[in-house]
C-alpha cells in the first residue's frame, strides 16, 4: 500500500501542483482582494460623508496597496516575478473608486 502512494507518475504530480496553485491563487484573491474591493466600495459610497477628506484619500491609497499585494502574491504563487506587468491589475479597485472620490 505504501508503494502505491509514493509512486506517482510525473503527469499526475504536475497536475496536482497546478491544482494546488490554482486553489491558493483563488484563496488569496478572494480573501485579500475582496477586502480591497469592499474598502473601495465603502470609500466610494459612504466614506465621503462619514470620514474626513484626508482619511478617504488614505483609505484610497490603502486600497491600491492591498490590490498590489494581492496581485503580487498571486503571481508569486504561480511562479512569476512579482514585478510582472500583470501586477497592475491590482490597481483596478483603486482606479474604480477614484472616479467617485475625485
Amino acid at each position: 500500500m505504501g508503494d502505491e502512494m509514493t509512486s506517482r507518475n510525473p503527469e499526475e504530480s504536475k497536475s496536482l501542483d497546478l491544482v494546488q496553485r490554482v486553489i491558493i491563487s483563488v484563496f488569496v484573491g478572494v480573501v485579500v482582494g475582496l477586502f480591497a474591493g469592499v474598502l473601495a466600495v465603502y470609500i466610494a459610497t459612504g466614506g465621503q460623508t462619514d470620514l474626513a477628506r484626508s482619511d478617504v484619500v488614505g483609505l484610497w491609497i490603502m486600497t491600491g496597496v492591498l490590490g498590489l499585494i494581492t496581485s503580487g502574491a498571486i503571481l508569486m504563487v504561480n511562479r512569476r516575478r512579482p514585478y510582472h506587468p500583470a501586477v497592475l491589475l491590482g490597481l483596478l479597485p483603486m482606479a474604480a473608486a477614484a472616479y467617485w472620490i475625485f
